[in-house]
């Protein structure tokens, strides 16, 4: 039965303020899981704590949440507070059959190391071109393989065709050919655009990413219905230069994928285990997808409990392309869970132990927080 219930916030760096959720049994027992979003309404921690309370005197189990609460499919801050319960009753769930999260999940095994790629992004604060390439020296200096980077400032869809915006597709060209030729062939490119271009502006962009040896081209279009035609005739440029097409970063559920799997829009599809509305959930779209023949890669740029469930997610999908870690934002990555977050030469193994196989890091949770403790108990 659920005892306790807690949010945690910790600012990590100017743009990002970790957030994760913390429930207690009666006989002892501790989950956590992460619900880490950008530009989060304020809003949120409240809505965290009031689905936390309403979990109170409930059995420990992932079904619990469900009867008190479904990811609605058009709410993203609803859907990671959701998320990030629903991790932490799977790792409650976990510990109290005395087995891994990724065994509890369905895991065949547990021993392989998961591959990574490199996040360079938010630790890059000079986002000059040399500036990117010293995160990416850095990244190949700790034995990445693949990097990926968001080189697009300042860039929206409604300027790509202006004067402004030409100079930033520049810019961002410019970052990506320091990154391209400070890693050689010793790593896959992968570029990150956050939605911000144009479908003319992204169609033009194909060749030149191919000629800077990018592999891997994330999130150019709004992901919107009317967008599905333009992003599957974007996929066979893309193709056709070598690259491959992903996103779906931020959708919930499987309804929220469906529409660009059966429009073949990706070829890469990448749910998140913060938002996408419980593993359970991020499992039904992995296997749905591959079924389709669309590949699939977390979405994973966020903080250490986020980072564990991701792995254990990861290691029960059949085939997974390696995961995403948002690498060397803060020092607080590697040490604000117990054990550690264990990074070695781009791979990582799921740790020991029952559920995540880690806890959050009380003492120094206590120096690094900034927002709700306790809540209800």
């Amino acid at each position: 039965m659920i005892s306790e219930a807690y949010v945690h916030s910790v600012r990590v760096s100017e743009k990002t303020v970790w957030r994760f959720v913390e429930l207690h049994t009666a006989d002892g027992r501790r989950g956590f899981g992460e619900f880490t979003l950008d530009s989060a309404p304020p809003w949120i921690d409240r809505f965290a704590e009031d689905l936390g309370d309403g979990l109170l005197g409930r059995d420990a189990v992932p079904e619990s949440l469900r009867r008190l609460a479904a990811a609605p499919h058009d709410d993203l801050p609803q859907a990671a507070v959701i998320s990030g319960y629903d991790q932490a009753l799977c790792d409650l769930a976990a510990r109290a059959e005395g087995r891994s999260l990724a065994a509890f999940l369905g895991a065949r095994r547990c021993d392989r190391a998961i591959a990574l790629y490199a996040n360079i992004n938010r630790r890059t604060v000079d986002r000059s071109p040399e500036g990117f390439a010293r995160s990416a020296a850095e990244a190949l200096d700790r034995g990445f393989s693949a990097i990926k980077v968001a080189p697009f400032d300042g860039l929206s869809p409604e300027s790509c065709e202006t004067a402004s915006g030409k100079r930033a597709i520049d810019a961002g060209l410019e970052r990506i050919a320091a990154v391209a030729e400070k890693s050689g062939k010793a790593a896959d490119l992968m570029v990150d655009c956050h939605w911000r271009l144009s479908a003319k502006a992204a169609e033009a962009l194909v060749q030149p990413l191919q000629a800077l040896g990018v592999s891997w081209f994330e999130c150019p279009l709004g992901e919107t219905r009317d967008n599905l035609s333009a992003l599957r005739r974007l996929r066979s440029l893309a193709n056709d230069a070598g690259l491959r097409l992903a996103g779906c970063e931020t959708m919930i559920g499987w309804d929220g994928f469906r529409p660009f799997v059966e429009a073949e829009a990706y070829d890469v599809i990448m749910p998140d285990v913060k938002y996408a509305g419980g593993l359970a959930g991020v499992l039904e779209i992995a296997e749905r997808s591959s079924v389709a023949g669309t590949a699939v890669s977390l979405h994973n740029p966020s903080g250490p409990v986020a980072h564990l469930c991701s792995l254990h997610v990861t290691a029960v999908l059949d085939d997974p392309l390696p995961l995403e870690v948002q690498f060397d934002e803060s020092p607080l990555f590697d040490c604000l869970t117990r054990p550690g977050c264990r990074i070695d030469h781009g791979e990582a193994k799921l740790p020991e132990g029952v559920g995540l196989g880690a806890d959050l890091n009380e003492a120094l949770l206590d120096q690094a927080e900034t927002g709700p403790g306790a809540f209800a108990g």
